[in-house]
């Protein structure tokens, strides 16, 4: 199971459930595309990861210690301006969408209260954080900017409008009834899992998939509305259970996958689940994608010396004795 709707929501719940009037005393910016809040709330600290980075975009509570650079990136900076010793209003999701927004209050320097919201959006590589003004909705700085060369539909830049992601004009799979997901399927067409990702919003691939395994080998409409009404019942009641399943690949999910073969873990929240998940994975990605920079600094520093080279024995002087210049590869 991917980040998908479903998994928004639940984390979403969960962090609501736990820290909503909550004080932010503390927020760090570990990596380029990583930010952990400290947040006071219920007599003890919370440490909130929410992280942007392309392949494993996520927010969740974590217990794993980052080490902080020792000058905090503009971002951070401006973040703690604004954020910290902040009081965390509400924690909502925008409809089934991977988009969670906190709204915040806080005093400004000359001590006049004001709101802010911070969005939090897990879409892949276009994930990103932005602060907003909760009054006018200007963006204030965001932790990716996206110009207009990057994105001609949305644009995320300080001083613009935020522009929530485009609609995908989906349904909601937990209002739906038997009878409207009936209308939805067509039966002849086959492949009905994918019909099903295709019109409803917030559902993966692999959540599809077990609804259809759920539904029997002989899948009809009894037995696929029965499939997933049941599932959805479970989602509406938040009845999770975090596991997590060893096999050829990875995968995580909030609830038992049936369809999957593979050693399991379960875990007692989703939280614990994702700090389980993408930790030693999102260091990994850093440690190649810091190898594959610097594979292509020295390939581009190799192709400028020997351009050099080139132009020093074009400019060596014929009248005296010629000198060999070897490059060095």
């Amino acid at each position: 199971m991917s980040f998908d709707g479903f998994m928004t929501r639940a984390i979403t719940h969960e962090l609501s459930s736990q820290i909503t009037s909550g004080r932010i005393s503390k927020i760090y910016q570990p990596f380029k595309t990583d930010l952990v809040f400290t947040i006071r709330a219920n007599r003890q600290n919370f440490h909130l990861l929410m992280s942007v980075n392309a392949s494993f975009a996520r927010i969740h509570f974590t217990n794993e210690k980052y080490e902080n650079p020792a000058e905090p990136p503009m971002f951070c900076m401006l973040l703690r301006k604004h954020l910290e010793g902040a009081i965390i209003e509400q924690i909502e999701q925008l409809d089934m969408e991977r988009v969670i927004v906190f709204t915040i209050r806080h005093k400004d320097e000359i001590g006049d209260e004001t709101r802010k919201k911070l969005y939090i959006e897990i879409m892949g590589r276009h994930s990103n954080i932005s602060l907003v003004d909760a009054d006018t909705e200007i963006i204030l700085d965001s932790i990716k900017h996206v110009g207009l060369t990057q994105s001609s539909i949305r644009t995320i830049l300080p001083g613009q409008r935020y522009i929530r992601p485009p609609e995908q004009n989906k349904e909601d799979p937990l209002m739906i009834d038997e009878t409207r997901l009936l209308q939805l399927l067509d039966f002849n067409a086959g492949k009905l899992d994918k019909q099903l990702v295709d019109h409803l919003a917030g559902l993966s691939p692999m959540l599809a998939k077990e609804i259809i395994h759920l539904a029997g080998p002989f899948v009809n409409k009894q037995s696929i509305s029965e499939a997933f009404l049941s599932l959805m019942t479970q989602f509406k009641n938040h009845s999770y259970e975090p596991e997590m399943i060893m096999s050829e690949k990875e995968a995580f999910s909030l609830i038992h996958l049936k369809h999957l073969n593979g050693e399991r873990k379960t875990f007692k929240t989703v939280s614990e689940l994702l700090d389980r998940f993408f930790f030693g994975k999102a260091e990994r990605d850093r440690v190649k994608q810091q190898a594959h920079d610097l594979e292509r600094f020295m390939k581009n520093e190799w192709q400028k010396n020997k351009k050099k080279i080139k132009k020093v024995r074009k400019n060596v002087n014929p009248s005296r004795p010629s000198t060999r210049i070897s490059e060095t590869r």
